[in-house]
């Protein structure tokens, strides 16, 4: 499957948007916490992370990713359960009719280079879902290398792929959220509140990325056309699961669905040491 459908640029600094939304732990926390090597008395531990919304463990089914082939195959089937479920999602938004597949082609662009980890491909499919490549780039583009870096060659849970209207309440129900402008990397920094650890039950974080200066034009999450794409995954090397989330918004102008913000979520059942 070929992802480099169009090349293009202009001379644009990047700016990239970084919202936090944390629930009591940092992510450099919660990375150190998914070994599951803590002790009781280094306070609670993972016990889960592949949750439904209401925090209750589900049974996954991972495929590899690693070889060019795998990659291939499973894109394909990423397009197929998008399709299948675009359709539904979109049946009450005012859209034109038709766009499963415009749904299907955005997502498998902003996707599948992180998951091959192929530059040269995430700036051609930025090119092609109608986005302003940077023509000054050093080296690989900041959101690419932190997104690839949690992506690339992950196991993808292809039976629990969702598609559906997004509705913006992660963020008020987890509480604190901090904002960070970078404009050459993007810093994962710790929470606020360092000495603070999260108690026994679910736990969420977001990192969101919006890729404004990619998509000047492209309407905001709040618009009502919003879609959210979930792809659950396994990172390369990782026994906890994260998730790519995609906002997709309707841009009239373009006549394309082009992305309002890039997502990982990282659910976590804790159990009180």
């Amino acid at each position: 499957m070929d992802y480099k459908d169009a090349r293009g640029g202009a001379d644009v600094k990047t700016i990239l948007a970084v919202v936090f939304a944390v629930g009591g732990l940092s992510w450099a926390g919660y990375s150190a916490m998914s070994g599951g090597n803590k002790t009781k008395s280094e306070g609670p531990r993972v016990i889960a992370s592949a949750l439904d919304e209401e925090g209750n463990e589900v049974d996954t089914n991972y495929t590899k990713a690693s070889s060019e082939k795998q990659i291939d195959k499973v894109g394909t089937e990423i397009e197929a359960a998008i399709r299948e479920q675009a359709q539904a999602a979109l049946s009450s938004i005012e859209v034109p009719k038709g766009l499963p597949d415009g749904v299907s082609d955005a997502t498998i662009n902003a996707f599948m280079p992180l998951l091959s980890g192929d530059h040269d491909s995430f700036i051609d499919a930025i090119a092609a879902m109608g986005g302003e490549v940077p023509g000054d780039l050093e080296g690989d583009h900041p959101m690419f290398k932190h997104l690839s870096g949690v992506f690339e060659h992950a196991k993808v849970d292809l039976s629990r792929i969702t598609v559906e209207r997004f509705v913006s309440t992660g963020e008020r129900r987890m509480g604190m959220r901090r904002e960070v402008q970078q404009t050459e990397d993007v810093d994962i920094a710790p929470g606020d509140r360092p000495g603070e650890r999260p108690q026994g039950g679910m736990q969420s974080q977001v990192m969101e990325m919006q890729p404004a200066s990619f998509f000047p034009d492209a309407p905001p999450k709040s618009d009502p056309t919003a879609i959210e794409i979930k792809i659950p995954v396994q990172p390369a090397g990782e026994k906890t699961e994260s998730t790519f989330a995609l906002i997709l918004t309707w841009n009239k102008a373009s006549k394309q669905w082009q992305p309002a913000a890039y997502r990982v979520i990282q659910n976590m059942l804790m159990e009180d040491g």
